[in-house]
């Protein structure tokens, strides 16, 4: 699990009825530019906070827009960051990975 890893977790909380448009437009610039910027020294997961699974997830992390990005090390918050922005978002995983 990466909680014991020390690697990096950046959680992507979407919607999949709520924000749909937001999300989908962070889709292809995280598959196609950001997650093979990390060269796997990331996990990176997506969690549709609309589907009943995970709408405990919403209330925990106290989602308010989306996409909200949680950037999770050693178990632990390190960074969060709502945007669309490519550049916002890599600014906040590089700081994520300061000690």
């Amino acid at each position: 699990m990466a909680k014991k890893d020390s690697k990096l977790l950046v959680l992507e909380l979407m919607g999949s009825v709520n924000y749909t448009t937001t999300c989908e437009f962070m889709r292809p610039i995280l598959d196609g530019k950001i997650v093979p910027a990390f060269g796997g020294s990331a996990y990176f997961y997506k969690l549709d906070v609309d589907n009943h699974e995970f709408k405990g997830f919403k209330t925990k992390w106290k989602v308010q827009a989306l996409p909200d990005f949680v950037m999770v090390k050693n178990g632990k918050q390190v960074n969060r960051l709502v945007t669309t922005d490519k550049d916002e978002l890599m600014t906040a995983i590089n700081a994520a990975f300061e000690p």
